[in-house]
């Protein structure tokens, strides 16, 4: 389960609003290179902004923590929790079968969320957020 959560977070946080971006401006291939330059100020892409401010509003917190979990390369370090647990979790055998795969694709999916927020494209992506 809590490697489907850092996953979830990893897409609110990061893919949404870069989704949201490339939406609103019809520029898709700034998907592979998001930055200012392209998209502008993230900020200016976030629906929940658009008079759905209010702070009870429970949206805005679990899209706000997920890009503060982002941009402060939290997602990073969850990863890699998802990652070891799996593993040890997983060579630790007493799993079912359908919990099996379901273990090692959360794993797998942890595994990709670090190696892409440890790639150039990762820190590029977290210094569009920051901006």
């Amino acid at each position: 389960m809590f490697q489907y959560a850092t996953v979830t977070i990893f897409l609110l946080g990061a893919l949404y609003p870069l989704l949201a971006a490339a939406a609103g401006t019809g520029d898709w291939a700034g998907l592979a290179d998001p930055g200012l330059s392209r998209y502008g100020d993230p900020k200016e892409w976030d629906p929940l902004l658009g008079g759905l401010e209010e702070s009870w509003n429970p949206l805005l917190w679990i899209f706000g923590i997920s890009r503060l979990v982002v941009m402060v390369s939290g997602i990073t370090l969850l990863g890699v929790v998802g990652v070891v647990a799996g593993v040890v979790r997983l060579v630790g055998g007493g799993v079912g079968r359908g919990r099996f795969v379901a273990l090692l694709v959360g794993t797998l999916l942890c595994a990709a969320v670090t190696v892409v927020m440890l790639t150039p494209y990762g820190a590029q992506l977290r210094t569009w957020l920051l901006d």
